[in-house]
């Protein structure tokens, strides 16, 4: 029976995009997403007080427990269709497919592809690795091919990654599908501009802080991996020690192509809304990897809605009614628009809409 004006809303959503839906999934499944997108939280016990529901917190709490326990609950199932329909107006665009991994705790070491999209990015899919450490190839992989799968019909892909991934393998996997790459290398490497003679340090190519080295149809000396471009600049680390940075691309090494680099920075903004910016998944407790990767499921839910919802504020002209100062330099992000729109929305008893679609 209906407790709440959001539990009707999302689970008519839910009923729209995922037809074949059972109701003994659909429910428990509505009541957590209630929960967790009133608290803007991951933790069970914060959840359940938020879950409408006319029982006792204990019983509250182990219906969250038996969702995350429950196999039927799959990103392939539940978030991908959702997903892959929200993206839909991004057809025939360049877009932005951003690999990286980032470790929540000493359990909980995750590979993760997303979606670059206003200065965000929305993941698309995951893996939990059983290991520590980086990912290996045959992951690296699989993730970005299930991860493009969901992307609408003839959009040009680029992707993005750190250093972590600068295997020279998946580099020319990526280009094997025709894809664009922009794959991070070190800055000590050495790179000649003809094979047959010594290479020289990157660092050498910037002779002050500024500077931004260009350098197309260049090999890479450490594998003799080449032709590519590669573009490298000097910034300063989480040390505050001014370092090299640098990518390897097909694309050409220019300054619109360095600019487009700036994308990869994207997931790491997503990453800080998935732990102290919002969620706080760092903290569950959850060691178990099913019911880890369920509850991503669970947050890439919410999280896909109120960028739907910051996005949509945008489009209708009402984020100056939330942030503060010039448009080119707005404060929120799409997601903390969202969480304020639904503290202004609570302030006049107003609902907050339930949608998951992404206005280009």
């Amino acid at each position: 029976m209906s407790t709440s004006s959001r539990s009707d809303s999302i689970a008519a959503r839910l009923t729209n995009a995922l037809p074949d839906l059972r109701p003994r999934l659909r429910d428990p499944l509505t009541g957590v997403l209630v929960g967790m997108s009133q608290t803007v939280a991951s933790h069970q016990q914060r959840v359940a007080d938020a879950m409408p529901l006319k029982t006792a917190q204990a019983s509250k709490i182990q219906r969250f427990r038996r969702l995350l326990d429950n196999p039927k609950l799959t990103a392939e199932g539940i978030y991908h269709p959702i997903v892959q329909a929200a993206l839909t107006g991004l057809r025939r665009q360049r877009v932005h497919v951003l690999l990286d991994r980032v470790v929540l705790t000493d359990t909980q070491n995750v590979l993760v592809v997303s979606l670059g999209f206003r200065r965000r990015s929305i993941p698309l899919v995951w893996r939990v690795l059983d290991h520590a450490g980086s990912s290996n190839l045959a992951d690296q992989q699989t993730l970005l091919t299930a991860a493009i799968a969901l992307l609408p019909p003839a959009v040009r892909i680029l992707v993005h990654a750190d250093s972590e991934f600068r295997s020279q393998a998946l580099f020319a996997w990526i280009r094997s599908h025709g894809w664009d790459a922009m794959l991070g290398i070190r800055g000590n490497v050495t790179v000649t501009i003809d094979p047959a003679q010594a290479g020289r340090a990157l660092e050498t190519w910037l002779p002050d802080r500024d500077t931004v080295a260009y350098l197309n149809h260049v090999w890479l000396t450490e594998d003799q991996h080449g032709p590519v471009n590669v573009l490298a600049w000097k910034d300063r680390n989480d040390r505050n020690e001014l370092i090299c940075y640098a990518v390897m691309t097909n694309l050409p090494a220019t300054w619109q192509t360095y600019r487009l680099g700036s994308r990869r920075m994207w997931i790491e903004t997503m990453f800080r809304d998935w732990q102290s910016g919002g969620f706080e998944l760092g903290k569950t407790a959850i060691t178990d990897h099913a019911r880890f990767h369920r509850l991503i499921i669970l947050v890439c839910l919410i999280y896909l809605w109120f960028v739907s919802i910051g996005r949509w504020l945008v489009k209708r002209g009402y984020r100056h009614l939330l942030d503060t100062g010039p448009s080119d330099s707005w404060h929120r992000s799409l997601f903390a628009l969202a969480v304020a729109w639904q503290h202004r929305c609570r302030t006049f008893d107003q609902s907050l809409a339930v949608f998951w679609f992404v206005y280009v």
